[in-house]
């Protein structure tokens, strides 16, 4: 099974014991302790040592802010395995991959900030090297590309051989923004989405991509280690990108995109505590701002969800719930190297994992046992109480769904991101993922075990057409 599947299904299921292979007694607690350094340093040194050795990780770092101050900043294994190199808070430099959206979203926000793009106004007043093609009536929106609904294909071929072979944006662009769903009908994961709001950044300030990001970002934090550099060759500021090959870790080229406002940027861990703190303060970092309190509440605000019940988008951010709590995050993947970056912006804290191995679940682990020591979730999961329904009432749910982000218009539907099949039970349930799901609201299902929640949506004239897990783990049904 390819990584996205496998990682669609994961979190759709909701791996709520994935903690419990780390440190289970550690997060037993019914009630969260400080966090401080201290006790958060042993929960670590613990975790990560065990769950490195499972998935044969070479190295990885981990940095948390709280109220603006960094509580922990930490590596783990080695950068680069050769040297064995050590991963240094302030001194590795690595990809963020699609982290690298939360930066696109926020120069957007700035924009709009600023008066020179309306959030629901039609990109092409905007744009100068490329047009959206009118394929509907319905123009697509900077809020459509923030919110991944702007309907256009995931079409392969993004990635470069080389940085010196990196067509410029607009022109790659120019005859790939195939449209296949109406703007604000569907969630899909979009990678052209993200990279169209970089190219609006660029037409709309007169500056490159990375010039706007450096004069309105990372400069007035004082992020002065992002950019969107890659190594030429052996580099020392780098952390080392590896793949496993019969297990063993192998040094790998760092990836290169034609759309660099997808997933090119590279950061540290110290710079990207920076960035964590000024979101959680509303754009502010001590006396810096990047933006007003009206920009960030209206960015960190859950925008789109495809069911009521089922968390969606923010403009840039995924939304969760997880111990009860209120999430806004986003991961990355890219050759070498999984991260994830999560906010709690009720408490003020924010936290990065990031590790070798693109795909890799050690980061998902981390995150719930942060959540499970600090902020754990008194109320313990319940069967649903599932509402009478018969097999026949349930048939409506019954298909063949399929993740959004497949390629619609190529050949054989591009890279193969597989099926999954909803079947009506005899018992009032639907099977989905080996997994028994029960309706407990209209359209909204819990599975049998009160872990996990799906939710279906329908159209104007009641037909179901997609289901979700929440953010991007979205499916459409195929016909």
């Amino acid at each position: 099974m390819n990584r996205i599947s496998l990682l669609l299904i994961l979190a759709a299921c909701g791996s709520q014991s994935a903690s419990a292979r780390l440190q289970k007694t550690e997060s037993g607690s019914t009630a969260g302790i400080p966090i401080d350094s201290a006790n958060l340093g042993r929960l670590l040194d613990s975790a990560m040592t065990q769950g490195m050795a499972r998935d044969n990780i070479p190295g990885a770092a981990f940095i948390l802010v709280k109220n603006g101050r960094v509580v922990l900043a930490r590596g783990f294994g080695y950068a680069d395995l050769e040297s064995r190199r050590a991963w240094g808070p302030e001194r590795t430099i690595f990809p963020i991959a699609s982290i690298t959206k939360v930066f696109t979203a926020t120069a957007v926000m700035q924009l709009v900030d600023e008066g020179q793009i309306q959030l629901d106004g039609d990109v092409n007043r905007y744009l100068t090297s490329v047009q959206v093609p009118p394929t509907y009536p319905q123009p697509v929106t900077p809020a459509h590309l923030l919110s991944h609904t702007a309907g256009f294909d995931e079409i392969p071929g993004r990635q470069a051989a080389s940085p010196r072979e990196v067509i410029p944006l607009g022109r790659f662009l120019r005859n790939r923004l195939v449209r296949v769903h109406r703007p604000g009908e569907l969630t899909g994961y979009s990678s052209y989405g993200a990279a169209l709001a970089g190219l609006l950044v660029q037409d709309v300030s007169g500056l490159s991509f990375e010039d706007f990001l450096q004069r309105h970002i990372w400069r007035p934090l004082g992020m002065t280690r992002t950019s969107l550099r890659r190594p030429e060759a052996k580099d020392s500021a780098f952390a080392t990108a590896y793949q496993l090959e019969d297990g063993k870790p192998h040094a790998i080229p760092y990836e290169v995109y034609h759309t660099p406002p997808t997933a090119a940027i590279v950061s540290t861990l110290a710079d990207m505590a920076r960035f964590m703190a000024s979101h959680l303060h509303n754009g502010r970092r001590g006396t810096t701002r990047i933006l007003s309190d009206t920009a960030a509440e209206k960015m960190h605000r859950q925008y789109v969800t495809m069911h009521p019940r089922v968390p969606g988008w923010t403009l840039g951010f995924q939304v969760n719930y997880l111990n009860g709590r209120r999430i806004i995050e986003h991961g990355g993947d890219i050759g070498g190297f999984s991260s994830l970056m999560t906010l709690l912006p009720d408490e003020g804290v924010g936290f990065l994992v990031v590790h070798h191995l693109e795909g890799g679940n050690l980061r998902f682990d981390i995150r719930q046992l942060i959540l499970d020591r600090y902020f754990p979730d008194s109320i313990r999961p319940q069967p649903p109480r599932a509402q009478p329904a018969s097999s026949e009432a349930l048939r409506r749910f019954e298909g063949k769904y399929r993740p959004t982000i497949y390629c619609h218009s190529c050949r054989g539907s591009g890279p193969d991101f597989g099926e999954f099949e909803v079947t009506a039970n005899e018992d009032g349930s639907i099977s989905l993922w080996d997994e028994r799901w029960f309706e407990v609201s209209p359209r909204y299902f819990v599975s049998a075990d009160g872990r996990s929640r799906i939710g279906f949506a329908e159209d104007s004239a009641g037909r179901i057409f997609a289901l979700t897990a929440g953010s991007w783990r979205v499916l459409e049904r195929v016909h």
